[in-house]
């Protein structure tokens, strides 16, 4: 899908991906500090509650890059199980890009999505705006439950 969106909420959306980068850097400095100190793996649940309302997304997006970094991790995990040469996730990363879960965004008729940024200091912020240019008709949030996934590149 292709969109169009004012060049402040562009600026917007690549900030969201360097901030999902920070989120996925925070999930790889965690979960080694965790192994350092307990020898074992972070769960899920000490990863979500470590990172929550660290960082100016939405909160499900928090959560979805946290998921992201559990199943690189598995899957690297597995592989190793069954004597295929893989690495952990260790890299840092610089942009990420940034999933809103079905609860962070809003689609109207006329093409608009709204892209909720969450609350910060105890205020919502303003939502990223963009138009999608090619909506199938019938299109909500029911129908794109997985949620929006934005790639940009600078």
């Amino acid at each position: 899908m292709f969109f169009q969106a004012m060049r402040a909420d562009l600026d917007r959306l690549y900030a969201c991906n360097r901030e999902s980068a920070r989120v996925w850097n925070e999930c790889l400095h965690l979960a080694k500090e965790h192994f350092l100190q307990h020898g074992g793996w972070i769960t899920k649940s000490k990863l979500q509650k470590q990172t929550k309302r660290k960082f100016h997304l939405h909160s499900e997006t928090i959560q979805a890059v946290c998921h992201q970094y559990l199943f690189a991790r598995q899957a690297a995990h597995h592989a190793i199980q069954q004597g295929h040469p893989a690495r952990y996730p260790y890299k840092k990363k610089k942009y990420f890009p940034t999933k809103w879960a079905k609860d962070g965004f809003k689609v109207y008729e006329n093409g608009k999505i709204e892209l909720s940024m969450g609350i910060h200091h105890g205020k919502r912020e303003k939502p990223i705006v963009v138009y999608a240019s090619h909506l199938s008709k019938g299109t909500s949030k029911k129908s794109n439950a997985a949620g929006i996934k934005v790639f940009i590149w600078p």
